[in-house]
């Protein structure tokens, strides 16, 4: 008769005994990712449609442009091959970004109040200055470049 005390003792310290699993070798950029997201501010507000509105909306939308590019600096440089070059990139698109959202606010701000038609053309004005900087709002896109890079951001908690 098998006593099942023992083999129950044995199975037990079989099991503590096995080998931790291997740890994630992308563990150091999934890491920097995590700080990275961490950084990246939300914007929920939706501006209403005067030159005032719109002209804080910038305001808000320069500064967590800003955060964000302190977090991507605050992260260090990326622990994969070729990953400061696609940081290099997204800062360059953050920075041009927020000269455009600078120009854009100062296009707004001169606008008086009540002149609809200089609030329509001010509008067009930021959009066409805007164009091409779609980037600038998800810098982790142009992070995601980077193969390794982007299988950390896939990898990350929250991002």
């Amino acid at each position: 008769m098998i006593r099942l005390a023992p083999l129950l003792s044995l199975m037990l310290i079989a099991a503590c005994a096995a080998p931790p699993p291997a740890p994630d070798p992308d563990a150091p950029a999934i890491a920097w990712a995590a700080r990275v997201c961490d950084a990246t501010p939300r914007i929920a507000a939706a501006p209403q449609q005067t030159s005032a509105d719109l002209v804080a909306f910038l305001d808000t939308v320069s500064t967590a442009l800003g955060k964000e590019a302190a977090g991507i600096r605050a992260a260090g440089p990326p622990p994969v091959p070729g990953g400061q070059a696609v940081v290099d990139k997204a800062l360059g698109t953050i920075d041009a970004a927020q000269k455009s959202l600078q120009q854009a606010r100062s296009r707004l701000a001169a606008v008086k109040p009540g002149d609809d038609g200089g609030l329509q053309q001010a509008v067009a004005d930021v959009n066409t200055g805007m164009a091409g900087l779609d980037d600038a709002g998800d810098p982790k896109a142009t992070l995601r470049q980077n193969k390794d890079l982007d299988r950390a951001f896939a990898k990350a908690v929250d991002c």
